[in-house]
């Protein structure tokens, strides 16, 4: 790891701790992601810099599927956090097509992955939840979404989700959404 990487790294830890680890009134009074904290301090989360590309990367024998299935077959970690090196190197619609295109690849894996980027539009009543200091994506398994969001489904957290906002996340994962 170089030590751009590790800038870059800690960079993103920052955000997290600064912003998504922070309760907001628009969450129930909880954070944005109510389980980044305890997954960073537990260091259940790999951190990897890679300039991911759909040119070069979406091909099943390419190093970034290699670094997905080795987190799969991970048992220590839930969250692989891929961050590209270049705040440029895509636009918002190009890295959302990017890990929709991902998502075809890896669905059958159990894993899923979602994208973020410094300008992107997701926003709960004007909280930019998936804007970063980078442009990045996190697989996690369907599994953990889906206990996460159930858990969350019993709090207000989705109080102030619009049914949009529910749909662009996967709503409903197998359950009702929130009134």
């Amino acid at each position: 790891m170089t030590n751009s990487d590790v800038e870059i790294i800690n960079s993103m830890v920052e955000h997290m701790r600064n912003f998504i680890e922070k309760a907001h009134p628009v969450f129930g009074n909880m954070p944005v992601c109510p389980f980044s904290q305890k997954a960073r301090e537990q260091e259940t989360i790999i951190y990897q810099v890679y300039p991911f590309s759909s040119i070069n990367d979406l091909n099943c024998d390419s190093h970034l599927i290699k670094l997905i299935n080795d987190f799969k077959s991970s048992v220590n970690h839930e969250s692989l956090f891929l961050i590209h090196p270049d705040k440029q190197a895509m636009t918002p619609d190009e890295i959302e097509k990017f890990v929709e295109d991902l998502n075809a690849i890896i669905s059958h894996t159990g894993l899923i992955a979602f994208p973020g980027h410094p300008h992107h539009d997701f926003n709960i009543q004007g909280v930019y939840t998936r804007q970063a200091p980078y442009i990045h994506f996190i697989v996690q398994s369907y599994k953990i979404i889906k206990t996460s969001s159930d858990l969350l489904l019993k709090t207000r957290y989705y109080q102030n989700w619009t049914p949009e906002n529910l749909k662009y996340v996967g709503f409903p994962r197998n359950a009702p959404a929130p009134d």
